[in-house]
C-alpha cells in the first residue's frame, strides 16, 4: 500500500516544481544567510529557467499517462472492428509478427474452424505458399498474392491476398497487436466455369470435326478414284448423308442449349397440361419404338394439375428421355412414362408432380450418375455416337427442369434397366386438377 501511495505522489512532482526554489530560498532568509533584496533578485533571475523545466516535465509525465490509454483505444478498437470483420464474405485472418492468430472473421471460422485465436498460422493453413506469402509481407511490408487450392473436404480455390498492417512502432516480437491481414478469397466457381468452357470448345470442335473430316474425305475420293464408279458413288453419298445430318443435329443442340442458359435465369409462367404434352411426345415417337418391336405405356394421376412452364421446353424434355430409352433399352422390352401428384415438394415445399420414365436396359453404373448431365459425356461413345446421339442431350434436360425450378434424379441398376425421375412444381391455386 505504501509502495502505491509513493508512486501516487511521484506521478504529481512536476506539480509542486515552480515551488521548491521559492521554498529554498526562504529558508535561506529566515536563517539569515541570504538577505531579502538578494533573495529577490536571485529568484527573479531563476524564475524562467525554472518555469521552461516545469513545462518539460509536464509534458513527459503527460505523455507517460497517455501510453496505457493509447494501448487501451488499440485493443478495443480491435473489438469494436469485429462486428465489420465479420459481415466481409472472404475469409479474412489478423495475425501479429510472430504469426500468431490475432482475430479472425466468421468465414475464416467457418473455413479453419472456431479455435484461431492464438495459433500459429502455419498451423491453421497448411499450405507452401500461403506461408511463404505471410513471410514476405513480414519482411518486406509490401502486399504479396498467391492463388491456393485446398483439397480438403473437396477441392477449393483461393486468392490469398497478405497486407501489412502499418502501426508504427516497428515491432519485432509478438505482443498482440496485427501486423498482417490474410484474406482468402474463394475462386473454385470461376476455376469451374473456365473448366468448362475449356472443355466444352475442347469437345464441341472434336464432334464436328470428326464428321467433318469424313465429308471432306469422301468428296475427294468422289472427285478422284471413285470418279466413275456408280457404286462407290452411292455409298459414300449415303455415308457423307449421315456425316451431315450428325453435324446438323450437333449445331440444333448447341442452338438450343445455347438459347435455354440464356433464359435459364428467367422462371416461365405459363400453364401447362402435362398429360397432353406427354400425350404428343409417346405420339410422336410410337413408330421409332414400333421398329425396335418395343410399346410405351402410359400410367398417369387423372388429377394431374398443371405446371407452371413452358409447353415447348418440357416437349422437348420428355421427347429426349423417351428417345434415349428407345434407343438404349434392350428391343422388345416397354418403356413406361409413369406421373403422380405430390403433395409437397422437398426442394419448394409446395405441390407439384413427378414422372418417372422407365427402360429395361443394360443400366448404368453407379460412378456414371452424376456425370450424365454433363456436356459430351457418354458411357459408351461408340454406341452412342452409332445411335446418333450428340452427348447433349441430358445437358439440355437439365438446364430446362433447372429453369423450371425442378429436379432431375437418375437410379439404374446393371442388367435391370434406368429410371429418370422429373420433378417439376405446380401452382397452389391448381393443386387438385383444377
Amino acid at each position: 500500500m505504501a509502495g502505491v501511495v509513493a508512486r501516487e505522489m511521484l506521478r504529481g512532482w512536476w506539480k509542486a516544481a515552480p515551488a521548491l526554489p521559492a521554498a529554498v530560498l526562504a529558508g535561506l532568509v529566515a536563517s539569515g544567510e541570504l538577505h531579502v533584496a538578494h533573495a529577490l533578485i536571485v529568484a527573479v533571475a531563476c524564475a524562467p529557467a525554472a518555469y521552461v523545466y516545469w513545462r518539460a516535465a509536464r509534458a513527459r509525465q503527460i505523455a507517460a499517462e497517455a501510453r496505457p490509454a493509447e494501448a487501451s483505444a488499440s485493443t478495443s478498437g480491435i473489438a469494436l472492428a469485429q462486428p465489420v470483420i465479420d459481415v466481409i464474405p472472404d475469409a479474412l485472418v489478423l495475425l501479429d509478427r510472430a504469426r500468431r492468430v490475432v482475430e479472425a472473421n466468421s468465414a475464416a471460422r467457418e473455413l479453419f474452424g472456431v479455435r484461431l485465436v492464438g495459433r500459429d498460422f502455419s498451423q491453421v493453413l497448411r499450405h507452401p505458399s500461403a506461408v511463404e506469402a505471410m513471410d514476405r509481407v513480414l519482411a518486406s511490408s509490401s502486399i504479396s498474392r498467391e492463388e491456393i487450392t485446398l483439397l480438403s473436404p473437396g477441392e477449393r480455390h483461393f486468392m490469398l491476398s497478405a497486407l501489412p498492417i502499418a502501426d508504427g512502432r516497428g515491432l519485432t516480437a509478438a505482443d498482440g497487436t496485427p501486423a498482417v491481414a490474410i484474406a482468402l478469397h474463394e475462386i473454385t466457381a470461376l476455376k469451374r466455369s473456365e473448366q468448362l468452357r475449356a472443355d466444352f470448345v475442347a469437345n464441341a470442335s472434336h464432334e464436328l470435326r470428326t464428321p467433318l473430316a469424313s465429308v471432306i474425305g469422301f468428296i475427294e475420293t468422289l472427285q478422284g478414284p471413285a470418279r466413275g464408279d456408280p457404286a462407290a458413288q452411292e455409298r459414300f453419298l449415303e455415308i457423307m448423308s449421315q456425316e451431315s445430318a450428325r453435324m446438323a443435329r450437333l449445331i440444333d443442340d448447341l442452338l438450343s442449349l445455347s438459347r435455354i442458359e440464356q433464359d435459364e435465369h428467367v422462371v416461365p409462367s405459363a400453364r401447362v397440361d402435362l398429360a397432353h404434352v406427354i400425350d404428343g411426345v409417346v405420339e410422336a415417337l410410337s413408330l421409332a419404338a414400333r421398329d425396335r418391336q418395343m410399346t410405351i405405356a402410359v400410367d398417369l394421376d387423372a388429377a394431374m394439375p398443371p405446371v407452371v412452364g413452358d409447353a415447348d421446353q418440357l416437349t422437348q424434355v420428355f421427347q429426349n428421355l423417351i428417345d434415349n430409352a428407345i434407343k438404349y433399352a434392350r428391343a422388345g422390352t416397354a418403356i413406361r412414362v409413369a406421373g403422380k401428384v405430390l403433395e409437397r415438394l422437398p426442394e419448394t415445399g409446395g405441390p407439384g408432380v413427378a414422372v418417372k420414365v422407365v427402360n429395361e436396359g443394360e443400366g448404368i453404373a453407379r460412378e456414371h450418375l452424376p456425370r450424365l448431365t454433363d456436356r459430351f459425356y457418354r458411357v459408351d461413345p461408340a454406341r452412342s455416337r452409332q445411335k446418333g446421339g450428340t452427348g447433349l442431350g441430358l445437358a439440355i434436360v437439365k438446364h430446362i427442369v433447372n429453369r423450371h425450378r425442378g429436379r432431375l434424379l437418375f437410379e439404374s441398376e446393371l442388367g435391370v434397366g434406368t429410371t429418370v425421375t422429373v420433378f417439376l412444381p405446380a401452382r397452389a391455386e391448381d393443386h387438385g386438377g383444377k
